[in-house]
Parts: structure tokens; sequence; C-alpha cells
């Protein structure tokens, strides 16, 4: 049995502490462990911990669950430290969101690059930074494993900033690779392919499904003709209807060469065109996640959360599993298992670069296929086609521009990151668009000066 300690930072988010609880529990090789929800609010925490011991109560897993609001507390004697955090909630992107669409800009997400990503990677960087500076002096042997947004930027202002071990986990490779098997009617275990770049900028620089390359046989069944068709009838359409949600990557494909590894909601925010006006936004048929969205999400998750813990609904459990092309994403479990040595797994990785994509800086955190195992992990080299090298490379010199401008609160560094990306069309928009948003932040932005 395992006797770990097992922390997850933000126990009372709605959206994540119920898929993770059902992920540790569904793994019997960690019986034993002290799985620990530590939020700074109260109040959906005291929730989250009525679900936890429901799950005790009505599996009888050997998992101990304990919660707690005092932070050095939970990361005391760690093994683990899971993230899921949004600093400022829904208040805070909905200006990382309204305030760019004022000028014009369009996001579909909007946590990871562009307008939005660069606000909410200045909140949340010093954030993260702290919390590894508290593990370094309460656990400085634990892993962190991030699944928050930007993953990327906040994964690499941890092990930039403090050394302390720090990975992310990412499930948009696996979904888009099980959407192309799905499509070819084969199983994700028939799939044979490389993944390359940066999170939700991630690209398939081989894939083979039972042997044939995938891009071949998406041309043989017509793609090019499926693409030229407006975004209605493209939706619809009989053959590659269920390929709509990457329908601008493909796109983007027949460019450039390489298939695209996540969604379009994710890729169009690193490209210009898709996302300057509601013209363009409708023209590629993308959905928005809006802030409504969100809200209903959270409404939505509490709710459920409510149900299970009243017993008017089952609760959710996640068998673990081994099996090749069985596995979900984001299954932290097996991660947590793999890194100690009960098991070795292969999984999409964002680790910090150690010549895995020799393209791009060291250091840089980067997105492909990773073995993880009692000694740690081990990236699998994944070299960027080099015509992808001017797309990816600019947005990690950016993202290490913003972590800095983040540390420092420089208003200089922050607005020649949001100027140089692609989404904005110069420094006369990016300057009062950042002076908004830094404005209507100002209470999670104590760093910047204003």
């Amino acid at each position: 049995m395992a006797n770990l300690k097992i922390v997850l930072v933000g126990g009372g988010s709605f959206s994540w502490t119920y898929g993770v609880l059902s992920n540790l529990i569904g793994n019997k090789r960690l019986d034993g462990s002290t799985v620990v929800l530590h939020d700074l609010n109260p109040e959906p925490l005291a929730l989250t911990s009525q679900l936890a011991q429901k799950y005790k109560e009505t599996t009888g897993t050997g998992i101990t669950f304990e919660s707690t609001t005092d932070q050095a507390a939970a990361f005391d004697g760690a093994n683990y430290v899971v993230v899921t955090i949004s600093t400022g909630g829904l208040k805070t992107m909905r200006v990382d969101l309204e305030v760019p669409e004022k000028y014009g800009i369009f996001q579909t997400v909007g946590d990871t690059v562009g307008p939005g990503g660069l606000s909410r990677s200045l909140r949340n960087v010093p954030v993260f930074v702290k919390m590894g500076q508290m593990m370094r002096k309460q656990c400085p042997e634990a892993w962190m494993l991030n699944v928050s947004n930007p993953l990327s930027a906040l994964t690499r202002a941890v092990t930039k900033e403090t050394g302390v071990k720090a990975l992310g986990l990412c499930h948009g490779v696996i979904g888009v690779a099980q959407q192309y098997a799905e499509f070819f009617g084969a199983g994700l275990s028939d799939c044979e392919y490389v993944n390359t770049g940066i999170d939700h900028c991630s690209w398939f620089s081989d894939f083979r499904i039972k042997g044939r390359c995938a891009q071949e046989m998406l041309i043989e069944k017509g793609v090019d003709a499926w693409l030229a068709k407006p975004p209605a009838e493209a939706k619809e359409d009989a053959v590659f209807g269920s390929l709509f949600t990457l329908r601008c990557g493909l796109m983007l494909w027949r460019q450039f060469g390489a298939l695209p590894a996540i969604g379009d909601r994710h890729m169009t925010e690193f490209f210009p065109t898709f996302l300057q006006g509601m013209d363009n936004v409708k023209k590629y048929g993308l959905v928005r996640t809006t802030i409504a969205d969100r809200e209903g999400y959270y409404k939505n998750g509490r709710e459920t959360i409510e149900r299970a813990v009243s017993g008017k609904e089952e609760l959710r459990l996640r068998e673990a599993t081994d099996v090749v092309g069985e596995r979900q994403g984001d299954d932290i479990a097996a991660w947590i298992c793999a890194l100690e040595g009960m098991h070795l797994i292969e999984d999409n990785l964002n680790a910090p670069n150690l010549g895995q994509i020799p393209e791009l800086p060291a250091g840089a955190v980067v997105e492909t296929r990773g073995v993880l195992d009692g000694t740690g992990y081990r990236p699998l080299v994944s070299p960027l086609p080099k015509q992808l090298i001017p797309v990816v490379l600019p947005h990690v010199i950016r993202e290490d521009l913003t972590v800095e401008a983040a540390i420092e609160g420089s208003f200089e560094k922050a607005l020649a990151a949001l100027a140089s990306d692609p989404l904005v069309d110069g420094v006369e928009t990016a300057r009062p668009m950042l002076e908004e948003m830094l404005a209507a932040n100002k209470q999670w932005l104590p760093q910047f000066k204003m």
C-alpha cells in the first residue's frame, strides 16, 4: 500500500475536484495515501470535502481525506502537489475576454496566449512562484503536477524561479488522436504518432493508423473539397462532420504540412486572421467559450456535486487501467504511481526542454510524448518541423517574457509581449488594452504600480 501525501490545490474547484477524486480513488495502488484538499475559499471547500467523505463511505477506499485553508500545513511533508486553480476566478476572466473585444479581438478560450492568456499569466505566475517557494520549505522533494492554464507559462515559472520539480498535464493531444482514430474506424491503440510543439499549439509530425499515413488517408477521403465548403455545410458533412472542431487546424495542415494535435478553439488563438472581428469567427465556424458558458459550467458543477453528496446521483468512479489505448488524458493517479516506481507509462508530457525539441530553447516547457517511471521523466525526442519553427518559437519567447513581466511587475515587458502577439495589430492597440486590463484586475496585480 502507498503511504503518500497528495495535495490538491484548488480543492474547492467544482470543475476539477470531482474528476480528480474519482481518478485517485479508482487507482487501488494509492490505497493507504492521504489526499489533502486545499483551497483559500472555505465555502466551496466544505462541499468538496463532503464529496470526499461520501466517496470514503460509499467505496470503502483506503485513501484518507483531509481539508485545510492553510497552505503551509497542506504542503508539509507532501509527495505530490496537484494544482487546479485560476486566480481571481470568473470575475477576472471576464476582463480577459471582454476588454479585448473592445479592440476587435474575439478569443475562443482566452487562457493561454493572446490578450487573455497574457492577463491570466500576470495574475497566476506570482501565485505559482509562491507555491513553489512554499514547496521548497515544506516538501522540497515533492513533484508539482499542474493542470492549470496557461499550462506552459505557469509550469515554466515554477521550474525557472524555484527549481521545484514540475510537470504539466493536458488531455488535448490524446483527445485529438482519439478523434482521428474514431474517424478512421480505429482504436487509439491502432495509432502511432509523434507530437511536438507547446501546449495548445501542438502538432503531429507523424501520425499513422494501422501503419498507414493519416495525412494520405485524409486526402484520399477528399478532405480538400470538405475544407472548401462553408462552415454550416462542413459541419453537417456525412464524412468529415466529426472533424469539424479540427477544421481550421486542418486548413493550417494543408499550408504547413503537419496535422494539428489540438482543437481549433485553442489552435486559432496562436495565429492571426481567425479571431480578429466577429465576422471572421463566423466565417470559420468557430465556437467561443463565453463567460456565460463558464458560469453555467460552474453552476452545473456545483449542482452535480450536491446531488452526489446527497445521494441523489451515483458517484462517478474512474477505474484505473494500464491497457495501451484505454487510458484517458489527465490521468493524475497513473502519473503519481509511475513516478513512485509502481509501473511505467508513456503519456503526453509538458516538461522542461532537455533537448526533446532541439529547435526550441532549453528549459522552455514543451509538449511531446514521454515516459514516466521511478527515475522521473524521459521525454521522447520530437523535432519540430522546420516550417513550424517561426510559428512556435515566437510564442515561447513571449511566454518567457510574460513570466518575467509577471514577476517583476514590468509594464514594458508585458506591453512588448502583447504588442507582438499575432492577435494584436500593434502597440497602438496593445497599450490602451493592457492599461485597461491591468486597471480592471488591479486587486490581483500588486506587483504592478498603478
